[in-house]
């Protein structure tokens, strides 16, 4: 009887052993985390590519085309033999300039306002040479004033546009050169080989011994709208960039 109760107890013995050890074992182990989830980075935004503003495209010169008309000489043509005194208006937006054209440009004539030359061509004619003259200035009780359409056009130079409405017919045109001629200089109102428009006055203030000639180029020519804006300059490059001549222009 011993034998069997000794064994049965060293049985329990090593299994109650056995129990501890792997308890042991379970307690010590390290708890394995589950990963935690890792936000995904966020994908940068795309930067969009730096892009220049365009520049304005710039309107190219017409190709000159002298209608026929001779470089050589003056000329009078049908449509100016045909003018009517004030039926054209020349617009300068930049010089605040919005006149009627008178016909000729007698003395009487250039006392009431601004005068077509008699050898002068009609906007609508290709290759013509819109040439008018003007006063510089008034001098009223000894003092040169400055009330007149013509007095600041040494202010034009390049991109500026002038205008000329006829017959229901609006003829822009872009500023090319400035020159001072001696006043038997004829040769600045020939026709040019291109179609133009060229005003001429007297210079300097107060003396008056040469002319101040602005020569401006057609460059587009549209029906007549009462509410057209007028814009003052035009992107166009200059055909002459000689700069223009610097006076003194003081009231």
């Amino acid at each position: 009887m011993k034998r069997p109760l000794l064994a049965v107890l060293c049985f329990a013995l090593a299994a109650l052993l056995l129990f501890w050890a792997g308890l042991l074992t379970f307690r010590d182990r390290p708890v394995e985390q589950s990963p935690l989830p890792t936000a995904a980075a966020p994908s940068p935004s795309p930067t969009p590519a730096a892009t220049a503003s365009p520049a304005p495209e710039e309107t190219p010169w017409p190709s000159p085309d002298s209608g026929g008309l001779p470089l050589d000489g003056v000329i009078v043509t049908q449509a100016r033999e045909a003018y009517v005194s004030g039926s054209m208006r020349l617009i300068i937006p930049k010089l605040a300039v919005d006149i009627p054209i008178l016909d000729g440009t007698s003395a009487s004539t250039l006392l009431q306002g601004e005068g077509l030359y008699d050898y002068a061509q009609l906007p609508q004619e290709t290759g013509g040479n819109v040439s008018i003259a003007g006063h510089r200035n008034w001098v009223r009780n000894g003092q040169i004033t400055d009330d007149v359409p013509f007095y600041y056009l040494h202010l034009l130079g390049a991109g500026d546009t002038l205008y000329l409405v006829y017959e229901d017919v609006i003829y822009q045109y872009v500023w090319d050169k400035t020159s001072i001629i001696e006043p038997d200089d004829w040769s600045v109102i020939y026709p040019q080989g291109f179609s133009c428009l060229t005003l001429t006055t007297c210079t300097p203030i107060g003396v008056a011994d040469h002319r101040y000639v602005v020569r401006a180029r057609q460059v587009d020519s549209f029906p007549y709208q009462e509410d057209y804006d007028y814009p003052a300059w035009l992107n166009i490059g200059t055909v002459d960039p000689s700069p223009i001549p610097t006076e003194e222009v003081d009231p």
